[in-house]
């Protein structure tokens, strides 16, 4: 045994006993921690009991590490770029006595006045600080939130097309109501771009109410939306929606048939967006293309098959893997063992491939494990995003991936589809002209986002100090040590009494944590992918700043809730209001798994609802039970929570007066919904107060405690993590706990084994944990390497999809311009298709260097009147080579060219289709561009090319249009047959290019 780890012994916590734990601590740190040389004394490690600092040491160390950072912050750019933005917040505060005067009338035609001014020719930075004071005394007003000095910062950094890096707690979504309003004041419309659609509804909701307010209208994408509503909520001054719904949107709207499909702002979709986690959306994601399937192949039968076959195979003797790019490669023996059992001779036989079906299959067997990639819920392999935790329902693997990941679980396969339109989130939100972002990890990849997006990361200072202590990390030899570790640390912070928060990478570790935390008597909360923990998420978060809260989540990326230490007091009394209420309001009993972690509230305080509150509750029940009978209605669980939802929406936007006022109005009807607004407001305040005072409890105790279990890729993730204590000036602590056998480790292949070893010699327990400055550099490097590496794939995809890009813009934009343009420019893209096929024809038969008679005409005429088919009349049908050879040797001696009357000597004239200004001037710009075309060799016999090419396109489109006439057809209806058969043909082919580029 041995002593507590430094962190117990923190000046910050009560000191409390423990039995000892011992730490090896690395004192003379040498070039490489993870490629160490031969011998294992690289190092010299010393075993020793932790002591506690003394006051004046630990104070003195202290003092300078602040002055170091005052220093480096002093020096930066960053500092000097925040200290040029404090003359628009001087701006914006000397306005704001000017602003608070204004009626509530006055404040919103501020909107009118501003628009007014762009349109004499002021722009918007002429009007900002006058719009940002207008949007702070809004929000005062709408929300009773007044932005901070460093949030009129932030707003000003995303207005510059910017990304603001805001620490958790800061108020990013406050702070983006500013430069969306400014923006928005143009008419051209901005995007606010969230991770998921609960933080979309939410902000739009919420706020919505200043934008609304202040004469703007506000729009929300969510999924399940017909097109018409989703066209209405685009064309708002502001919309809010998530980024997946942004992408299909537009995929969607270039798969349309026609302009009545179409759901964003064409021709001019993008003006300005704000994305919300932005390092999330267009790092994390951005490798992750949105695709659009079509139809499904029929090879459905064969991952069942491949499955069985990787089953057969063992790594290392059949198949190799390459763990950090999750790569196979068979080797001979598999070949042979695979071929023999599939009974064919070849796997990469083109006429019947094996091959792909079988490297998926042990991509699945190695890479997608159960409970980590993805959860098996109702039949279905159903994707666990990362970053997040959550599950993704809709959103399936692509080349196969998924097909292979179902066959091995033996589920019913669903079979491989087309892919018929696809966009990356860099490629889709390089299309805004202005583009900003927000979060609060995006420095350490500051310069991709330079490099890739011209974005730079703007440093906002948090409104009040940071006082948060990251704690050293502690690195163990054995996956075993560490987690026994970690429950011991939880363990001990709950015997304090402090709320702690464990971060884990997958449902499975959360699940083992759970287990001996529970082996421990320890009550706690998990918030994984399984239903019945995340159908929990917003009561387990609300919680978990409480005191003895223990919540061991997946993942804190995206959850678009703070942890507030002693609880959030608004979602509390949703809580109690739902626990009072639900049973009156619907007899239908939730549809979750029954699962035990309704232990954890025992430990918590009881929250003491007042007289007052107790008796609304008790009238809002009796209301409740009351409107059932006397009206016959039955609520099903989900439109009881509705009810209970839009009453405290009701209350956040209605005045007291106002709630009442419909009491009395609607006496008779049993108005429940602003009654149980009027009782949520009441047991909102008892909440408050509970709250507060067990705030101070918690910070008096050290406040938050952050466990990470594992070190990610990428420092930004794990500074997500610890970014959950210590939020606004609270206190807070964070640890991580790392193995060697973590999957980091192991999937850039580092020697590990050495470590091991090491620990062994010098004592037979292999769980203790090193710790010192050489660990916490030596993993900060392998990080950075890490970094590094993917950083190199996404940019080489970048780079990839930019040429991908080049071409989609052009055929998305050709397929528009048809779309939403008018019939005769329709027709011009035919014509100018035909003479597109005429001039393949005549460049390939033709050569303006030679003589005529060496042209291949036999073969021009062959493949001209196959394209033109039925087109043509009998006297072109009978043209034969020798009258081609002999009209072009006429053309070409000849000394003038009758520009009116463009055709060969003594060949048939084109049908007289051409009448009319507009047929006449566009038979001349096809004149015109023949001639001034750079492709054509610029030969002797040059103008007799040109001419025969304009020959032949009037001949094919002249006889065109003679047909379309003889038809009989209305123009309107031939029009949109033409614009029909152009976006289906330019769909096909763009489908081919597609498939060609997979190749």
């Amino acid at each position: 045994m041995a002593t507590l780890p430094s962190l117990l012994n923190a000046s910050f916590l009560t000191p409390k006993p423990l039995p000892q734990r011992e730490t090896l601590f690395c004192t003379k740190p040498t070039s490489s921690f993870l490629f160490p040389s031969s011998s294992p004394s690289f190092f010299s490690l010393r075993r020793q009991h932790i002591n506690i600092q003394t006051p004046i040491a630990a104070s003195l160390k202290e003092d300078v590490g602040r002055f170091k950072k005052t220093l480096g912050d002093f020096i930066s750019l960053n500092y000097w770029v925040v200290r040029d933005y404090y003359r628009l917040v001087d701006s914006v505060n000397a306005l704001e006595p000017e602003i608070q005067r204004l009626s509530d009338e006055q404040l919103t035609a501020k909107t009118s006045e501003f628009k007014k001014r762009l349109s004499q020719g002021d722009n918007l930075s002429d009007i900002q600080a006058e719009a940002f004071a207008v949007v702070r005394e809004a929000a005062r007003r709408k929300l009773g939130m007044r932005h901070f000095d460093v949030q009129i910062i932030g707003g000003a950094v995303l207005h510059d097309g910017s990304i603001a890096e805001m620490k958790t707690g800061e108020g990013k979504t406050l702070v983006s109501t500013l430069a969306a309003y400014l923006n928005a004041l143009t008419g051209d419309g901005v995007h606010v771009v969230t991770v998921n659609d609960y933080l979309a509804q939410r902000d739009a909701e919420w706020m919505g109410r200043v934008h609304r307010f202040l004469g703007l209208s506000v729009g929300l994408i969510q999924k399940g939306m017909t097109a018409e509503e989703r066209r209405i909520n685009y064309q708002c001054d502001i919309t809010y929606t998530n980024n997946s719904e942004l992408g299909f949107d537009y995929l969607r709207d270039n798969l349309a048939g026609n302009s009545d499909q179409l759901v964003m702002r064409w021709p001019k979709p993008f003006h300005f967006a704000i994305v919300d986690e932005v390092d999330s959306v267009l790092i994390d994601e951005g490798r992750n293309p949105l695709l659009i399937s079509g139809e499904a192949s029929k090879d459905a039968a064969r991952y069942p098959v491949a499955a069985k076959v990787a089953e057969l195979l063992t790594r290392g003797l059949h198949y190799n893997v390459e763990l950090k790019d999750n790569s196979v490669e068979l080797t001979e023996e598999g070949i042979a063992l695979a071929e023999l059992a599939l009974e064919t001779n070849d796997l990469w036989d083109e006429n019947d491939p094996w091959a792909r079906f079988v490297m998926n299959a042990l991509k699945a067997k190695e890479f997608y494990r159960r409970d980590v990639q993805y959860i098996v819920r109702n039949g279905k392999a159903l994707i666990i995003n990362e970053l997040t935790g959550r599950v993704e329902e809709k959103r399936r693997w692509s080349e196969g991936i998924h097909q292979a990941v179902e066959a091995k679980e033996g589920l019913k396969i669903q079979a491989d589809s087309v892919v018929v339109a696809q966009i990356t989130y860099q490629s889709l939100f390089k299309l805004y002209p202005k583009l900003s972002g927000m979060t609060g990890t995006a420095k350490t990849e500051e310069r991709e986002f330079l490099k890739m997006f011209q974005m730079p990361v703007i440093e906002v200072p948090t409104n009040l100090p940071n006082i948060r202590k990251d704690l050293p990390i502690q690195a163990f030899a054995t996956a075993r040590g560490k987690w026994e570790y970690v429950s011991q640390e939880v363990e001990y912070m709950f015997r304090q009494g402090r709320p702690v928060l464990v971060g884990t990478t997958s449902v499975e570790n959360s699940e083992y944590l759970s287990d001996l935390l529970k082996e421990r008597n320890i009550p706690h909360n998990v918030l994984n992918a399984r239903p019945k923990y995340a159908a929990r998420e917003a009561e387990i978060i609300a919680q978990a700043g409480r005191k003895y809260a223990i919540t061991i989540s997946t993942n804190m990326a995206g959850r678009g809730t703070d942890i507030i230490l002693g609880g959030n007091p608004k979602m509390l009394a949703r809580e109690i209001i739902e626990d009072s209420l639900l049973s009156f309001l619907t007899r239908e009993a939730p549809n979750l798994e029954a699962d035990d972690m309704g232990i954890s509230k025992k430990v918590l305080s009881k929250i003491k609802v007042g007289p007052s509150s107790m008796a609304l509750l008790a009238k809002a029940a009796l209301m409740a039970k009351y409107v059932g009978k006397s009206e016959g209605k039955s609520w099903t669980y989900q439109e009881a929570k509705s009810i209970i939802s839009e009453s405290v929406e009701m209350s956040q936007s209605m005045p007291l007066k106002e709630l009442r006022k419909l009491i009395d109005e609607q006496s008779e009807m049993y108005p429940l919904g602003p009654s149980i607004a009027i009782t949520y407001l009441s047991v909102l305040k008892d909440c408050e107060v509970h709250c507060t005072k067990e705030g101070f409890e918690v910070k008096r105790l050290g406040g938050l405690h952050v466990i990470g279990t594992s070190l990610h890729e990428s420092r930004r993730i794990d500074n997500q993590l610890r970014g959950r204590a210590g939020r606004q000036g609270d206190p807070g602590s964070t640890r991580f706990m790392v193995s060697l056998q973590d999957e980091m480790f192991q999937k850039f292949n580092f020697d590990t084994e050495w470590a091991v070893k090491l620990i062994s010699k010098i004592t037979n327990d292999e769980d203790i944990p090193i710790e010192g400055d050489a660990i916490v550099k030596q993993l900060l490097a392998l990080q950075i390497n890490a970094e590094k590496y993917f950083f190199n794939i996404r940019k080489s995809l970048v780079e990839f999809d930019e040429v991908l890009e080049v071409q989609r813009k052009h055929v998305y934009d050709l397929r528009q311009l048809i779309l939403t343009g008018d019939n005769e420019s329709c027709s011009q893209h035919i014509f100018q298709y035909m003479q597109v096929v005429v001039d393949e024809i005549v460049f390939g038969n033709a050569d303006p260097l030679q003589h005529p008679r060496y042209w291949s005409l036999a073969k021009l005429l062959k493949e001209f009147i196959a394209i033109a088919g039925k087109l043509l009349d009998d006297s072109f049908a009978s043209i034969t080579e020798e009258d081609l050879l002999q009209s072009l040797k006429q053309l070409h001696e000849s000394n003038s060219v009758d520009i009116d009357n463009l055709h060969l000597p003594n060949l048939p004239k084109p049908p007289d289709c051409f009448r009319g200004i507009r047929r006449k001037i566009s038979s001349l710009k096809r004149w015109l561009a023949i001639c001034s075309d750079d492709s054509t060799k610029n030969g002797r016999y040059r103008p007799t090319t040109n001419i025969l090419r304009k020959y032949l396109g009037d001949i094919l489109i002249a006889s065109y249009l003679n047909i379309v006439e003889e038809s009989g057809y209305d123009d309107a209806y031939i029009k949109e047959i033409e614009r029909a058969v152009l976006v289906k043909t330019l769909e096909g082919m763009y489908l081919v290019h597609l498939d060609w580029m997979k190749l």
